[in-house]
């Protein structure tokens, strides 16, 4: 009897919608837990992370525990607020009063849905302050003043709000493996309304002419952080991916007015051992839906992958699949998604080495597509860039340097718009950006010692103040990309 489907039912999507009925279930608390959550010293969080590290599934997880414990909380997407006036506005100030009375507004619509009218009269409140908030030229006292009078109003009647919000997320919910950090966090703090404003780069992430429009997102972000500053009540949270975040502070230089304000910007990122308990905390929950005692057992044919070449080297699952994650949940969801339909194409109950073997091109170049996809807009080129390097696995460092130092005459490649030229200093730069995109990473092997030095836990050690000491490591391609370059060379092989 094939118990893949309880597999399934654990592994269904790796985001946060795909997976809403058992995301507070599955979710494993980052190691900086409780920095993340942290508003000792300031009201506002800036959480930066990768895509596919899990910020959406943070952010809804957190907005639910919060509910869970009777506290007004609001989870505002893209979908929540109407960009077209944000974006239609000339200036950076027009802008980012437009996104505050958008927000305020987005806030006040939700509490008036969700509110019972004969407990708390707030309908004529919440109409007057959406006038206001999508009035031009309003005035913003006028805006915070009246806001404040409503969350007044509201804040007692906080937990049958967050129980109305709860019941209308139409499902029943599973365990909430943050309903606890929450609680001890609020037990010694007042009634608070808490703010999660998620992929808010989202929003404004299209302007007339198709690209990326870099001062709305600053503009939205800049007044959701204003908003918590004014309103002394509220404290937000506002998620951003990592590469929009690089390009938007350090290439637009957006924010360098309020640099010394921004002390509360936080990562978030999961260890390999972080994400073999997120594997793990998995398979635990899918076979006790499969009512079997044998674990592990239950879906996979041993307890090791061998893996490909000769050597027959051996790996634990949790071990193989957090390796080919490259720190990021939603790929090692992929990663079982593809054994799982391996392993059904074949007519197996089980999942083995033959399905393993067979996912890897595929799952590689998958892995490709999501880099050209999250850093193509800082590197327009980094595909070719790619696979110019795939013609080794392994490089010392002046066979890297080399090739690096080749590519801007290939090809006009560009970082940040700037275009590179044939020197150490840009070859440095497009090895940093492959580095940050967990592509190739820094070793050392040595009898008593062998260590990848990655991005997620060694972000700066690929800078040209340390060019010396990158002439020790020997450089290698991800595991995960070692199938896709093997087939990159025969194509080049048999290429005229």
């Amino acid at each position: 009897m094939s118990h893949l489907p309880s597999l399934i039912k654990y592994f269904k999507g790796g985001n946060a919608e795909a997976e809403k009925e058992i995301r507070g279930e599955v979710f494993v608390p980052p190691a900086n837990m409780s920095t993340l959550i942290g508003f000792d010293f300031h009201s506002n969080v800036i959480l930066l992370g990768n895509k596919g590290v899990g910020k959406s599934i943070f952010v809804s997880v957190l907005h639910e525990a919060y509910l869970e414990n009777n506290e007004l909380s609001l989870l505002i997407t893209p979908n929540d607020l109407e960009c077209d006036p944000i974006l239609t506005k000339k200036t950076l100030s027009d802008r980012k009063s437009t996104a505050y009375g958008q927000i305020l507004q987005s806030i006040a619509g939700i509490i008036g849905k969700f509110s019972n009218e004969n407990e708390i009269a707030i309908s004529s409140d919440v109409t007057a302050l959406q006038k206001l908030a999508i009035k031009d030229g309003f005035s913003k006292p006028d805006l915070v003043s009246r806001f404040s009078k409503l969350l007044a109003k509201v804040t007692p009647h906080g937990g049958r709000i967050a129980k109305a919000l709860l019941e209308d997320q139409g499902r029943e919910l599973g365990k909430n493996n943050l309903t606890d950090v929450v609680d001890n966090y609020l037990s010694a703090r007042g009634k608070t309304l808490w703010l999660f404003i998620d992929d808010i780069d989202e929003a404004g992430a299209k302007n007339a002419k198709g690209t990326f429009d870099y001062g709305a997102c600053w503009a939205i972000i800049a007044a959701a952080l204003e908003l918590s500053e004014d309103i002394e009540a509220l404290k937000c949270v506002v998620s951003v991916r990592s590469d929009i975040w690089h390009l938007m502070t350090k290439t637009h230089k957006h924010g360098t007015e309020r640099k010394d304000k921004l002390g509360q910007i936080h990562e978030l990122k999961f260890s390999e051992e972080e994400l073999r308990q997120i594997f793990n905390r998995r398979i635990d929950l899918a076979a006790r839906d499969a009512n079997s005692p044998t674990g592990q057992a239950t879906f996979f044919q041993q307890g090791n992958i061998t893996l490909p070449g000769t050597t027959g080297e051996r790996r634990s699952w949790d071990q193989w699949l957090a390796k080919q994650a490259r720190y990021r949940p939603r790929d090692l969801v992929k990663a079982v998604q593809m054994l799982i339909s391996a392993a059904k194409a074949s007519g197996s109950d089980l999942i083995g080495d033959v399905q393993a073997h067979s996912i890897l091109y595929e799952f590689g170049s998958q892995r490709i597509e999501n880099i050209v996809d999250e850093y193509g807009q800082i590197c327009p080129q980094i595909r070719e860039v790619i696979n110019d390097l795939t013609a080794q696995n392994t490089y010392s460092f002046s066979e890297l340097r080399d090739s690096l130092i080749k590519m801007p005459s290939r090809r006009a490649t560009q970082i940040d718009g700037i275009a590179m030229q044939p020197s150490n200093e840009h070859a440095v730069e497009l090895l940093r950006l492959l580095h940050m995109a967990c592509f190739i990473n820094p070793r050392i092997d040595a009898p008593d010692e062998y260590r990848h030095f990655n991005y997620n836990d060694h972000p700066n050690i690929v800078n040209m103040a340390r060019f010396n000491d990158l002439q020790r490591y020997s450089w290698q391609i991800h595991p995960t990309f070692h199938t896709y370059a093997s087939e990159q060379r025969k194509k080049d092989r048999f290429r005229p």
